[in-house]
This record gives structure tokens, sequence and C-alpha cells, in this order.
């Protein structure tokens, strides 16, 4: 079902995006004030809750100091898994 396999992804990419954001140190709060988005938004990206689009994921990165190739740097499995 494709609902299931979008929330495993989302709930998948969105812990590696805080735990990219605790290793900076930063707080959902200190995140939002460097990038375009809300505490509310960064919040639901990183639990899965929220499919976002991909200006939405730049500004992630942007607000990281990171380039948006790290986000999906790590070794997703989406095409066997998924």
């Amino acid at each position: 079902m494709k609902e299931v396999r979008d929330l495993a992804r989302l709930q998948e990419i969105g812990s590696y995006m805080k735990e990219l954001r605790q290793k900076a140190g930063l707080s959902q709060d200190e995140l939002a004030a460097r990038c375009d988005l809300t505490k509310s938004n960064i919040s639901n990206i990183e639990n899965g809750k929220k499919d976002y689009f991909f200006t939405t994921f730049l500004e992630y990165a942007k607000g990281l100091g990171l380039h948006p190739q790290i986000l999906l740097g790590k070794d997703f499995d989406f095409v066997s898994r998924y």
C-alpha cells in the first residue's frame, strides 16, 4: 500500500534529519531561526508526519549549513525495501 510505504520513507528520512540537527547542536527553534521554516514544520518533518516539497528540504539543509546532498547521503534502501 502506497500510504504505508510513504509513511515509512518519511519516518526514515525524518529521523535522519533529526539526527543531523542534533549533531549540529541545534534545537528545533534554533534551526527554524536559521531558515524559512517554522518549528512546527521541522517537528512534523522529523517525526515523519509531513510530506514536504523539495524547497522545504532545501531550507532545512540551509538551516543546518549543509549541502542538500548530505541529507540524502545516508544509505537509504528505497529500491528493494520500499
